[in-house]
């Protein structure tokens, strides 16, 4: 299990520098990278919680607004979609004590600034807004269909209620009704338990009125395990965006995993090239993989497109194949539960052997 410290948001990239800059170092800027991290709500569901989050996620930016922050470049470093309760602000200034202002100054909005029910609005239709765009097929980009689908099947093999499934639920519509005063409960309870943590150089942490963290005090972090269906052969509606069939396989908690090469060529793991199946799977259009750490849990897919010529019973059967096929194996000997981890996921259409 990881661990991090007990408090929990990390500023990266200590390039503050708190002596007077000399005249040749006058225009270089200086950056520190703010993370934030929001402990879990006991009084939410993982669904609900996951739904603030991101809508605060989209109101950090607004921290620019305050007269302490405005001088600073600010900016999003990564977004927050696959890591729960974590968030990030880069603060940018060529003068230090401009930029340990602006530091102080976002600190401030995280912790205590009023938030305008106009800019809740707003983040909230920015979520929404990006949810529908990647829930919508696009010609020019067909990976978002191979996303959609991946999306698809984690909720078909994470069982319902389990934090994950939970996770993977929240769309458009369910960002869309939260209602102002709901998010604004969340956001003060949340204040006052101090559920929103720092992390840093114990120095820097002293001049921005943060608490330095006990190196001894370990905490576990990530969500609660999620169990899963059975290892199999599964149904999902992946042909409503293209995608007639996938092979996903679990491969444990570690980000930095990494594929056996050999699969991970053939396959055009991370890339955009379509993979090389070889001969005897012509029922399959197009395949492509890819491994992506979901809030914690990390999975190798592979999306399927059914060549339109071809029966389902044959698409069914080279997929089959394909699962047992010795590259796959390969891949499945490395990850962490071996074929207990490994799923096919099928349109209803193709019925289950006995």
């Amino acid at each position: 299990m990881r661990i991090r410290n007990a408090v929990k948001v990390v500023l990266i990239g200590m390039l503050l520098t708190l002596a007077s800059p000399s005249a040749s170092s006058q225009e270089e800027v200086k950056t520190s990278i703010l993370e934030i991290h929001a402990v879990r709500s006991p009084e939410l569901s993982l669904f609900d919680q996951h739904i603030n989050q991101r809508i605060l996620d989209s109101l950090l930016l607004n921290a620019r607004r305050l007269p302490d922050v405005a001088p600073c470049d600010l900016s999003q470093p990564y977004s927050s979609v696959y890591v729960f309760g974590d968030f990030a602000l880069t603060v940018r200034h060529f003068d230090p004590a401009v930029h340990l202002k602006c530091l102080r100054g976002v600190v401030r909005y995280v912790l205590h600034e009023d938030i305008a029910e106009v800019d809740f609005l707003a983040a909230r239709a920015f979520q929404a807004r990006m949810l529908r765009q990647y829930l919508t097929l696009d010609p020019k980009n067909p990976e978002r269909a191979d996303d959609v689908a991946e999306r698809k099947a984690l909720l078909s093999i994470y069982r319902k209620h389990s934090p994950l499934h939970q996770l993977h639920s929240v769309d458009a519509n369910a960002i869309s009704m939260l209602p102002f005063d709901e998010f604004s409960l969340w956001l003060e309870r949340s204040r006052k338990a101090g559920r929103f943590t720092f992390h840093g150089p114990s120095g820097l942490l002293e001049m921005l009125d943060l608490p330095v963290p006990d190196p001894m005090v370990l905490q576990p972090i990530g969500l609660p395990e999620s169990p899963r269906m059975p290892a199999g052969v599964l149904t999902f509606d992946g042909e409503a965006v293209g995608i007639a069939a996938l092979i996903a396989l679990f491969l444990g908690h570690d980000e930095t995993f990494s594929i056996d090469q050999k699969a991970r060529r053939r396959f055009a793991c991370n890339q955009n090239g379509p993979s090389n199946l070889r001969d005897g799977y012509d029922a399959v259009a197009r395949g492509s993989c890819r491994t992506y750490d979901h809030f914690g849990d990390v999975w190798f897919t592979m999306p399927l497109r059914k060549a339109e010529s071809a029966p389902y019973s044959e698409f069914f059967r080279q997929v089959l194949e394909l699962s047992r096929d010795g590259d796959v194996a390969t891949v499945v000997r490395f990850s962490l539960e071996g074929s207990k981890g490994l799923y096919v996921l099928l349109p209803p259409v193709c019925k289950t052997p006995d």
